[in-house]
């Protein structure tokens, strides 16, 4: 059977919306789906089949349609992540909780139970589940399936489900509950234990301790979605910013099932630039162009391709901050994507890659100078290490250029 877990996160949840617009698209159908706080809320959504609630909810409304807060509070803390860097933060919001001056989220009990249509989730042939903790001297985890939740109080367990500490908290069944996220914020295990063995998981943060959470499910097929930068805060519900998020969830999903290419930015798929031809095209680097980039990475044995292979590109991997196990086209379109960045062109649009080399090779000229001397301004202000990599990816570009890699054989 095939599976959806969506992954917690506060208002990036939008993300999921649009990693689930592509998955449609891509005429993928699921057995079941399970989510942690704003995950589970979406999972209700998705097994209810209304994708328009949906996007109203997450593309029309503002914040207020979540919380009811001032707008100097919302400003204040619209950004929060809940990470170690905005600890600072998060005992403030903390210390107005137990003032009883909590984060008010009727607003959004009022949005479930206007939206929500529990029968219709109930009758469905989808499965749904939901985590949430509830407080007993010490943390009880919930993992709930549909059929686990009481009649009538789906709606409490979604909000039981989302309920954050800085929330104003209310008990039901004379227990408090708390976000899921304090047992399990990607709840693979929920349809594993209904022996679902092919799933797709759509996170919302890509942290290593959530993708080493991950690793224990080797005996499924598990396929994981999660942002290519980051989503910021938790709080956030601006209209540019929603859009941003769920644009960023559509194109991530092509990219991972192979519609999209490239490593930061998105290119339509153009099967002239496969693994063997990227192979072919770094490893026809000039001996001259190899020489020099010895000679920037200070590299003291003979060029040659050997030395290419076993030195240079390990290093152009650091460079370009890619992951461990990348590839030789990796490596290809992480050059061209660096000029890219330089001039500011936007990540959130598709670009068809030949067009890219071709203003890659014109308009967009790369920067020639020696890199041991030179006057141009804008060169001067980078420390000696960016000046170099700035170098040697210049001059890999001057040599992919003559190399006429659009007359490359397909």
């Amino acid at each position: 059977m095939k599976g959806l877990v969506l992954e917690g996160g506060g208002t990036k949840g939008v993300y999921q919306l649009g990693a689930y617009k592509a998955l449609k698209e891509l005429g993928i159908e699921f057995d079941g789906v399970v989510g942690t706080s704003i995950g589970a809320l979406n999972a209700a959504f998705i097994v209810q089949e209304d994708f328009e609630t949906m996007e109203d909810i997450w593309l029309k409304r503002d914040y207020k349609s979540f919380m009811d807060i001032e707008e100097d509070f919302y400003q204040k803390y619209k950004n929060v992540e809940f990470k170690a860097k905005d600890i600072n933060v998060i005992i403030d919001l903390l210390n107005k909780v137990r003032k009883n001056e909590g984060i008010d989220i009727k607003p959004l009990r009022n949005l479930l139970e206007e939206n929500i249509d529990e029968q219709k989730i109930r009758n469905s042939s989808k499965d749904f589940g939901l985590v949430t903790v509830y407080l007993d001297r010490k943390i009880i985890p919930q993992h709930m399936m549909k059929e686990d939740i009481p009649e009538g109080q789906l709606v409490d367990y979604l909000i039981a489900s989302c309920s954050l500490p800085i929330f104003q908290l209310d008990k039901f069944e004379d227990k408090l509950y708390l976000d899921g996220f304090f047992s399990d914020n990607t709840p693979v295990r929920l349809l594993a234990n209904k022996g679902y063995d092919d799933i797709i998981v759509i996170r919302l943060s890509n942290d290593i301790v959530g993708d080493k959470n991950l690793q224990k499910y080797v005996d499924l097929n598990l396929t994981v979605i999660k942002p290519s930068m980051e989503l910021g805060g938790s709080l956030n519900k601006d209209k540019d910013h929603m859009e941003k998020l769920f644009r960023l969830g559509y194109m991530d999903t092509m990219k991972v099932f192979k519609r999209y290419d490239g490593v930061k930015y998105f290119f339509n798929v153009d099967f002239i630039y496969d693994e063997e031809n990227c192979f072919n095209a770094i490893t026809n680097l000039d001996i001259k162009t190899i020489e020099d980039i010895c000679k920037i990475l200070k590299i003291k044995r003979k060029p040659s391709l050997r030395v290419l292979l076993e030195e240079i590109v390990p290093q152009l991997g650091e460079i370009l901050h890619l992951e461990k196990e990348f590839t030789y086209k990796d490596i290809f379109y992480s050059i061209y994507e660096t000029k890219l960045e330089e001039n500011n062109i936007d990540i959130l649009n598709l670009y068809d890659f030949s067009k890219v080399i071709d203003l890659v090779n014109s308009q967009i000229e790369p920067i020639n100078y020696d890199y041991e001397n030179n006057d141009n301004k804008p060169i001067i202000l980078l420390n000696k290490k960016e000046k170099n990599e700035k170098a040697i990816i210049n001059k890999i570009l001057n040599d992919f250029k003559n190399q006429s890699l659009r007359k490359m054989p397909i």
